[in-house]
């Protein structure tokens, strides 16, 4: 299994509001009448689906205002490095994560982590998968900045920063527009290490986690939002109620 060069079309969710399921790893766009926001980048491997998905909505890389993470995990970054380097957009993530975006801490699975899973042919394939898509690659960016909320208030979309660490240290939710979220991996509805069954809001497995405690904590902020629509990290998305999860 590889990366693969084209996207799904991306799917409307609100105004001005398009989630992109990749092939492991998603994206959302924030379109305004002039430029756009993206909320993660996929894998680097990725890189020409992300690129596809915004000619499809008729965008120019250059014209995007912003990367904005919900973590620094590399199927998050993959495209953001990119857009940084070659067209200078800012890259923000909340201040606690920002070591991790430039490099200078890794707060990722390990090999030896991820070993005992192995055996299962669904965790195989994604295993092999996220390697070929550049989940190994560093992917370090130095043109970063903090989501902080008036920055974020400027923004295509304006994206509304709901910290919910514990996946990461400075992992961060998104409110968009209408009742949408970008929860990126703090609750997530579908990965191959979650097992299969059919799609629904869940969160990732616990090995991704740097700290399950707050990883806890965060899923009942996250609860307190009522009936939302979902767009995650992982999986399609779902129109759920998170009270009680």
């Amino acid at each position: 299994m590889t990366a693969r060069p084209t996207a799904p079309a991306p799917l409307e969710v609100a105004d001005g509001v398009f989630f992109v399921q990749g092939p492991a790893s998603n994206w959302i766009v924030l379109r305004d009448d002039r430029e756009f926001t993206l909320v993660d980048s996929g894998y680097p491997g990725d890189t020409p689906a992300v690129l596809a998905s915004l000619k499809a909505l008729g965008l120019e890389p250059s014209r995007t205002a912003a990367v904005v993470l919900t973590h620094a995990h590399v199927d998050h970054t993959g495209a953001a490095r990119h857009l940084s380097a070659e067209h200078g957009v800012p890259v923000l993530a909340a201040a606690a994560e920002r070591p991790a975006v430039r490099g200078q801490e890794q707060y990722q699975v390990t090999l030896p982590q991820l070993v005992p899973l192995l055996w299962r042919p669904r965790v195989l394939a994604w295993a092999v998968h996220a390697v070929r898509a550049g989940g190994l690659t560093p992917n370090a960016i130095t043109s970063d900045g903090e989501a902080a909320d008036a920055r974020l208030a400027e923004l295509p979309g304006h994206p509304r920063a709901l910290p919910t660490p514990g996946h990461t240290p400075g992992h961060t939710a998104y409110r968009l527009a209408g009742d949408a979220v970008a929860t990126g991996d703090a609750l997530i509805t579908a990965h191959a290490l979650n097992g299969g069954g059919p799609p629904h809001v869940q969160p990732i497995h616990p090995v991704f986690d740097h700290d399950g405690a707050g990883a806890a904590s965060s899923r009942q902020t996250l609860a307190g939002l009522g009936t939302v629509t979902v767009l995650p990290g992982h999986g399609p998305v779902l129109t759920a109620d998170l009270s009680g999860r």
